[in-house]
């Protein structure tokens, strides 16, 4: 199975949700989404795109612990 392609829906998916749902600032959504972008055009952009999902993944289940918790 290539595994590369279940990164690459994880990426855009979880790129997605943080930019159209969560309340973060302008900034670091056109961060995420540059580098989601330079991701595609760069050689390792495989590991950049692993990266930032897994620190997507991170980053909404810390939103999730913090809303669970008040």
């Amino acid at each position: 199975m290539p595994y590369a392609l279940i990164v690459l829906a994880a990426s855009i998916a979880l790129t997605g949700v943080y930019v159209f749902v969560t309340e973060a600032s302008y900034w670091s959504k056109a961060l995420v989404t540059a580098l989601l972008l330079v991701s595609f055009a760069w050689r390792y952009g495989l590991f950049l795109r692993v990266a930032l999902g897994v620190f997507l993944a991170l980053y909404f289940t810390y939103l999730k612990a913090r809303w669970e918790h008040d």
